[in-house]
Parts: structure tokens; C-alpha cells; sequence
């Protein structure tokens, strides 16, 4: 069993100590034997106190988006019939009857659904037949006579993933992935190179779709695995020995791009049947640019330092890696990749600055930024003029959609003790995958796009984004997908964005329309549901009758509203004469600020021997979240706070907070003598999700608190 270091606190009062840290399980679990507490020990014990920091979480939810989860008969719906002698007349409720067998199921069609085109036939989610008939089923449960309605499932396919935490991964409705999936979900005959940490192969969610990789770090030291430079890109943890913990950077990374998607476990990646081909070039302390260089000569096929060439190069290559300024070699290299036809895609970097980071800056990559939930720039990335593009990168210090996780990316994670799961970690190197995901989705599409061309095209069907600097726009899976497709021979109507958040003090925004497909739109209607007084809005046409780059203005008046949020759903309704298609978007504004969790949180001492807690507060958001332990006996400690959501008296479980000081990833023994004073012990609380396949046994599962 490993513990983690112990640092002594600094003799001076109010300081906290310096960590040193060692990789641990997240999986810890605190048993509560009680409620209440209070600090234990005699009163010659110390005084330690600190304050918590919670994610912030939304007033309220936007409402949910429907979504078609499960393959269905466009346009039928069953309902069962408590007696099949007596079929209900549904005409007043818009169902004609299809058929009766005279047994109990009987089979209507939703006159919603005529003239809708399908999901297979191009039609977003909300404007297709599949949607329409998802409604009318669920409009009929007060019905009498009839005991329950659905649509009629089809149990042979599924493009809607099955995967277990698909419903976690916010990130990918940002950028319109599932209703790109109706067009593809990739192709085997892609490669997209992953330049990091290497990968952990094991992991479920990689079987079957990785390729010939390398190791391309040269320093035996830096590599960490007992030799330099080889054809192994196994990543054996990049902390090992450091006193640091393992990122498993490059796995997480991995799974953004291409976990399996609909295998019924897990997470969904972006393509989930493309090929992944990992290059090893991080280590302990990161990488050195001759290895990154040859890595990025390797995976495009082109001579390199390790003499060593795939059996095919990769068309895409993604790099969540960098560091400021400017690197010529390593510019030069991707230079050679790119003129060798590859697409290369890099992280902007995450320092908050505008200044340039190598290799995002390069005029050959393409550089992308991160955005959070809402679409606005995320806190820690970088703004430099040469980002291309931005994608969802998440931010860890937020809970904007209410759903009990941070707003993290969601993807695959392993640790050093040979555990597989799922995690949430923020940043570039998390937009980055995105972007890498949907042009191997494009490619797919279109095999016979060069890769200026798919360049040219995520930029060119990317949806600008209001506030994002230098005029930014975020990457559209689907709109990119349809370009790439074949010309389409019926309208398709492209609302950009499908939510709008004015937040707390935004008071204007503009939804672009554009016609994606063939003939002619014009504007109908616009209806809000339900009634909201504070917007208004109005359509701008930019080319008279049917729409090209139109746009509709949406102004939020705040007046008279009370602290909260106000929600409704906006309609928009357009014709190309025979048919209505419409597109809807959330719009949501908050009056007041946000609030922090309301959760009860627990601070224990536990004990770094026998993990008995000796000591235990409360504290919640009246004291924002501030806490002390008046007289904590002598000991060697960790210190950790957590809730109980689920009341169950065990801290740690998937979806409540959790934290350790002085960071869940690097703990932090405190050694605590008689009669000191120590302040400043904050740290940070975070949503958990660690999914594993076993609990790791580096740390007992359960510690009891004070009654």
C-alpha cells in the first residue's frame, strides 16, 4: 500500500504547507457512521481551517433536448389497448388509424409526421419524422382505454449510441455530433495518429481499432519504460518515479477521437471505426522537439530519426501538446507532414494568453481553442490570432447544465495499478480531439477530399459564435458532413446556434440560418413555448425571400423578472412550398447570480495509518463553504471533504463531490503537531465519475467517520 508524502507545515501561523504528491486512486470511499461532528482530540490539539471551493452550479437546467435514442418506423405509433374490441377515435389528436390486428396493439400514424423527411434522409433531429412520432406518442398517455404508447421501435440497428456514459458527454450536442452520425460514423480506412503520452491498449474501448504505432522518445529517463526508442507505444504512466501523478494524457485524448461508440459500455468516441495510431513522444518531464519532430516525420510517412516507417501514413494527425513561442524545427516538420497531405490539428494552449503557441501557431496546423458549455471562450485557453477554430474543451470548475458533473470532457482514463475508466479532465487537449474526431468523420464521408480541403471546409461550415475572440467560430460536425456528402436533392434548414444562454447580463443574440441542402426556403413563423414576455425577436432576411445566411434577432428583457431563470423552446418555421421544416432552439436568461452547491459537505481527518477518522466537521454554502477543526489531535493526516447525495454515509461514490488537499490528483500527507495553528488549507471539491472495472486497491474503500 503506497501513501502519499508528508510535508511538515511551516511554523508560521496562517501558511499552508508546500504538497508533494504521489499518484493515488480517485476511487476512495469514506463511510459515514453518523451525521453531525465536530472537531475530536484533547485540547491541546492544533487549529486547522481553510475554505472549500465548490463547482458553481446553474439556477436551472435549459430544458432537455428530445432526442430519437432508438431506430423506429417513421410515422407509426403503437398503442396497446385495454380492450382490443374498443379502438379509440384519435383524429382530434392529429393520429389516423393504420391497422388493427383485433389482438391489443393497434398501429396509428401521426399526421405530424407527412411531408417530414427521416434522420436517413438528412433531416436534423428536431425537424424529422422520427422526432414527430416520438411526440404524438407521448401525447397520448391520458388517453382512456389505452395502457401505454411508443413508437415502433426497430431492435436490428442503432446509430444513437448505447454507450453507458453517452448521456454525460454534453460536449458532443455543442457541435451538432449526433445528428451527424445519421450520415457516418466513420470508416476503418481512416488513420488519425495520436502525438502524446502513447496509449494504454488494454482499454475496452480501444479493441480492434488501433494500428502499428511508436515510441519515439529517446531519452531513456524521459521514457520511463527501461529503454529509449522503440516500436512500443505503451504509455507506462508519465509520473512514474516523479512524485507526480500519471496523466494517461494521450488515452484520453484516444478516446475523444475514437473510443468505440455504441458497443453498450463506456463512452462514445467521435469516429467510432476509424483506425488509431499512437505516437509516444511525452514522458516524465514532457517531450524534447526532436522527438515530437520525428514523430510527426513518422506518422506522415516520411523519414525520420528512428528509421522506422508505418505501413501506412496516417491522413490526420492530432497534437494536444505545445508550449509558447515559436519552434523552427518542429514548424518545419509540420510542414513536411503537411505537404505529404496530412491534416494536422494542435491544442491553442491553455495558459490565457494571446500569445503564439508552437505547434498550434503554425500556418500548416490547425489551431484549435476551447470553448466551455455555453459556447464562450473557456477561462484558461489561450486567444491568439492564429487559432482556427474552437471546440468543447470543458471547464472543471463549473456545473452549468445541473447534471451533478463538472463540465469536463468525458473520456477514457487508466492509472498506474492497471485499472481502466472514465474520467473528466478540461482543456485545449480536449477541443483539440474534436476537431481531429469530426475531420476523420468528414473524411469518411468523403474519401476523396484532400486535406487543404477538409481544412478549408471545417472552417468554412464552422458556426460563428458571438464573444469568442477574433470573430470566432466553433466546429459543426454535421454541417460538415453534409458538405462533404453528396449534393443533396431537398432542403435543409441549418439553425446556428440551437441554444441560446443570455445569462446574467447579455441582452442581444442572433441566430444564423442558412439552407444546407437543395431549392428554396422562406420564413413562416417564429413561436415560443412556453410563453415567455422577456423575448422578442424578428427575422432578417440578407437576400430577400428564401434564406442564405439570414439571420434572426433575439432580444431578452429583463424588467419586472424575478432572481431565476426563465426558459422556453423558439420555433422557427420555414417552407420550401410543399413542406414545413422547423428548427428550434432553447433560449434561456438569468436574472441574479449563479449559487453554489446546497449540499451539506463533510471535512474528516483520517488517519494516514489505520485511515480511522479522527476528526470531522460540517460546512455549507452559509459559510461559504469555510471550515475549522478547533482542536485536531496530533497525527499524520489526510485531509478530505466530500457529500453524501445518495445518503448512503459512504463519501467518494460517482456523481458527488469529493476532494482531497491539496488536489484530488495530488494528495497530501499533514503532519500535525500539539498546539499549532495552520490556515489556508483550501482545496477544491469536484464532481467524481471513475467508472472502473475494479476498485483499485491502493487505498482502503472505507473509512468510518465520528458519531
Amino acid at each position: 500500500m503506497r501513501r502519499p508524502p508528508v510535508a511538515q507545515p511551516s511554523p508560521m501561523h496562517n501558511e499552508s504547507p508546500c504538497a508533494r504528491s504521489v499518484p493515488w486512486s480517485l476511487t476512495l470511499a469514506i463511510l459515514l457512521a453518523g451525521c453531525g461532528g465536530g472537531g475530536g482530540g484533547a485540547p491541546t490539539g492544533a487549529r486547522l481551517s481553510g475554505t472549500l471551493q465548490v463547482p458553481v452550479v446553474a439556477p436551472s437546467r435549459l430544458p432537455p433536448r428530445a432526442q430519437v435514442e432508438r431506430p423506429m418506423v417513421p410515422g407509426q405509433v403503437l398503442v396497446w389497448l385495454d380492450d382490443p374490441t374498443d379502438l379509440p377515435d384519435l383524429t382530434s389528436r392529429g393520429l389516423d388509424l393504420l391497422h388493427a390486428s383485433g389482438g391489443p396493439i393497434a398501429i396509428y400514424r401521426p399526421r405530424s409526421t407527412y411531408r417530414l423527411r427521416t434522420l436517413a434522409e438528412g433531416a436534423r433531429l428536431e425537424d424529422s419524422s422520427e422526432y414527430a412520432t416520438c411526440v404524438a406518442a407521448a401525447s397520448l398517455e391520458d388517453v382512456a382505454g389505452i395502457r401505454c404508447a411508443n413508437p415502433n421501435y426497430v431492435y436490428q440497428r442503432l446509430t444513437t449510441p448505447n454507450d453507458t456514459h453517452f448521456g454525460k458527454q454534453w460536449h458532443y450536442p455543442l457541435i451538432n455530433l449526433p445528428q451527424a452520425w445519421d450520415l457516418t460514423q466513420g470508416s476503418a480506412n481512416v488513420i488519425v495518429a495520436v502525438i502524446d503520452t502513447g496509449i494504454v491498449s488494454a482499454h475496452p474501448e480501444f479493441q480492434g481499432r488501433l494500428v502499428a504505432g511508436f515510441d519515439m522518445i529517446s531519452d531513456p529517463q524521459m521514457a520511463g519504460d527501461g529503454d529509449g526508442r522503440d516500436a512500443n507505444p505503451e504509455d507506462p504512466g508519465d509520473g512514474v518515479g516523479t512524485g507526480q501523478p500519471s496523466s494517461f494524457h494521450g488515452t484520453h485524448v484516444a478516446g475523444t477521437i475514437g473510443a468505440n461508440g455504441n458497443d453498450g459500455q463506456g463512452v462514445a468516441g467521435i469516429d467510432w471505426n476509424c483506425k488509431l495510431m499512437p505516437v509516444r513522444v511525452l514522458g516524465r518531464g514532457g517531450g524534447a522537439t526532436a522527438d515530437i519532430a520525428d514523430g510527426i516525420l513518422f506518422a506522415a510517412g516520411l523519414a525520420n530519426g528512428s528509421n522506422r516507417l508505418p505501413a501506412r501514413r496516417a491522413d490526420i494527425i492530432n497534437l494536444s501538446l505545445g508550449g509558447p513561442g515559436t519552434d523552427p524545427v518542429l514548424e518545419q516538420a509540420c510542414n513536411a507532414a503537411a505537404a505529404a497531405g496530412v491534416l494536422l490539428v494542435a491544442a491553442a494552449g491553455n495558459d490565457d494568453s494571446a500569445e503564439p503557441n508552437a505547434p498550434a501557431a503554425f500556418a500548416s496546423v490547425l489551431s484549435v481553442g476551447a470553448v466551455d458549455l455555453l459556447r464562450a471562450r473557456a477561462p484558461y485557453s489561450n486567444f491568439h490570432s492564429s487559432i482556427d477554430l474552437w471546440a468543447p474543451g470543458g471547464d472543471m470548475t463549473v456545473d452549468r447544465n445541473g447534471d451533478g458533473f463538472a463540465d469536463g470532457v468525458l473520456s477514457c482514463m487508466a492509472d498506474e495499478q492497471g485499472q481502466h475508466f472514465f474520467t473528466f479532465e478540461n482543456g485545449t487537449s480536449m477541443a483539440s480531439p474534436h476537431v481531429a474526431g469530426v475531420a476523420a468523420l468528414v473524411k469518411a464521408r468523403n474519401p476523396a477530399l484532400t486535406a487543404p480541403q477538409i481544412r478549408n471546409l471545417l472552417l468554412g461550415t464552422a458556426t460563428p459564435v458571438t464573444g469568442l475572440p477574433n470573430q470566432g467560430v466553433l466546429v459543426d460536425a454535421l454541417a460538415a458532413v453534409i458538405q462533404a456528402s453528396s449534393p443533396p436533392t431537398a432542403p435543409i434548414l441549418v439553425a446556428r446556434p440551437t441554444a441560446v444562454d443570455f445569462g446574467s447580463s447579455r441582452t442581444q443574440d442572433t441566430i444564423a440560418l442558412s439552407n444546407a441542402g437543395a431549392g428554396a426556403l422562406t420564413f413562416v413563423s417564429a413561436s415560443v413555448d412556453p410563453a415567455a414576455p422577456w423575448l422578442q425577436g424578428g427575422a432578417i432576411a440578407a437576400t430577400g425571400g428564401n434564406i442564405s445566411h439570414d439571420r434572426f434577432a433575439l432580444q431578452a428583457d429583463r424588467t419586472g423578472l424575478p432572481d431565476g431563470v426563465g426558459q422556453t423552446r423558439l420555433t422557427l418555421a420555414f417552407t420550401d412550398g410543399v413542406q414545413q421544416l422547423t428548427a428550434e432552439i432553447d433560449v434561456r436568461v438569468q436574472v441574479g447570480g449563479d449559487r453554489q452547491s446546497q449540499d451539506t459537505v463533510f471535512v474528516l481527518l483520517v488517519d494516514a495509518d489505520s485511515f480511522a477518522t479522527e476528526a470531522q466537521v460540517e460546512t455549507d454554502a452559509s459559510i461559504d463553504f469555510q471550515y475549522a477543526f478547533g482542536s485536531a489531535p496530533p497525527g499524520t493526516y489526510l485531509l478530505v471533504a466530500g457529500t453524501d447525495r445518495d445518503g448512503d454515509d459512504e463519501l467518494g461514490d460517482e456523481g458527488e463531490l469529493f476532494g482531497v488537499f491539496p488536489s484530488l490528483d495530488t494528495p497530501l500527507l499533514l503532519e500535525v503537531t500539539a498546539g499549532e495553528t495552520i490556515g489556508n488549507l483550501d482545496f477544491a471539491l469536484r464532481e467524481l465519475i471513475v467508472i472502473s472495472s475494479q476498485r483499485p486497491g491502493s487505498l482502503p474503500s472505507r473509512v468510518r467517520r465520528l458519531h
